[in-house]
């Protein structure tokens, strides 16, 4: 891609569609292009904040002659017709977690990427935290010993405002509500530090919120490795994110300090999100934690200069689209969990998904 800039179509224009536009705006090498979203005063008012074009319609986007991607950003429900039109259309995708609501509609897409030599990348960002990139690289080396287990949790109160206009009120379109909408995102973090999950265990209850969604979920997910790691996601609570990695050499903890103010500061934080992380190490036989001196990067331009550059070279991804899918079934086995108060084997759940 170093010499041509891929132009993007952002379909769905909420508060996240800005926050990726600006860091597409810092990443060499791809750009806003197009934007739609059914309101015409939304649209053309990122069209004017992000220098691209707004159109009229969905199609209008497709057949932009400078949009060769498109960034779905829509509600989940949405995810699957847009993504196949795109898919149609020729166009490389870029999709917001999670990559659809069931596991059945993600595999579809997984496959009509592949069989048209598509590039499909999913929302997971916090994967891009220096913090995260570095513990992934002492693992590789070995110089952590063996990982066994992993205490993950993302939360915050924003559950508290939930209402029935909001689609992840709903159990149909978000199931596992928190668990869904935040801890999905450390069940991809702890899959590319431990490995694929082989079973779940899980719990939900609704404590505080009225919505049909739970507010308080917790699950535990068995490496097929053997390694345990916890996955707590709450709505109802001060904003939290850790993620604290147990290997037989060291221990690891790594905290981002989430402002606890308003939403603006919040999701401002998450996009800086390597200024507000701290990694301390304590490892076998040593003295105090070392605290870290991480790089600061920025995690949304990090996974739009990947999502460039497998567009433009092909290559893995940690997002790629079976891990949007894997990331998804695990976070469907559950709530499936949840209902029958049983383990779920990945392996039969995918299946009998269709996954």
């Amino acid at each position: 891609m170093a010499d041509r800039t891929l132009g993007v179509g952002f379909v769905g224009i909420g508060k996240w569609a800005g926050i990726i536009a600006r860091g597409i705006e810092a990443t060499p090498g791809i750009e806003t292009a197009a934007c739609y979203t059914r309101t015409r005063e939304k649209r053309e008012d990122f069209a004017r904040e992000f220098g691209c074009e707004a159109v009229g319609s969905y199609a209008d986007l497709l057949a932009h002659p400078r949009v060769e991607a498109v960034a779905v950003l829509s509600t989940t429900e949405a995810h699957h017709e847009l993504a196949l039109a795109a898919i149609e259309a020729g166009k490389h995708l870029f999709i917001d977690k999670p990559i659809t609501v069931t596991i059945a509609q993600g595999a579809e897409i997984v496959r009509r990427c592949a069989e048209a030599g598509l590039t499909l990348q999913v929302g997971y960002e916090t994967r891009c935290m220096s913090g995260i990139v570095h513990l992934k690289r002492l693992l590789d080396e070995g110089k952590l010993g063996q990982p066994v287990a992993c205490e993950v949790n993302w939360s915050h109160d924003l559950g508290m405002r939930i209402t029935p206009d909001d689609w992840y009120y709903y159990e149909e379109k978000c199931p596992g509500g928190p668990l869904m909408q935040m801890g999905i995102h450390h069940v991809n973090n702890a899959s590319l530090l431990m490995g694929p999950v082989a079973r779940v265990r899980a719990m939900g209850t609704r404590q505080v919120i009225e919505a049909e969604v739970p507010d308080l979920t917790g699950a535990i997910l068995e490496h097929e490795s053997g390694a345990l790691t916890y996955l707590g996601a709450y709505y109802h609570c001060p904003r939290r994110w850790n993620l604290d990695l147990m290997c037989t050499e060291a221990y690891a903890s790594l905290v981002l300090h989430a402002s606890q103010g308003d939403l603006p500061e919040y999701m401002r934080r998450l996009l800086d999100a390597d200024a507000y992380s701290e990694l301390q190490i304590s490892w076998r036989g040593g003295g105090e934690a070392e605290t870290v001196d991480l790089p600061r990067g920025n995690v949304i331009e990090a996974e739009m200069a990947e999502f460039a550059r497998r567009v433009g070279e092909g290559g893995p991804s940690p997002a790629d689209g079976a891990a949007g899918v894997e990331s998804l079934a695990v976070v469907h086995a559950a709530v499936e969990s949840m209902k029958s108060g049983r383990a779920v084997e990945m392996k039969e759940f995918l299946a009998a998904a269709g996954g």
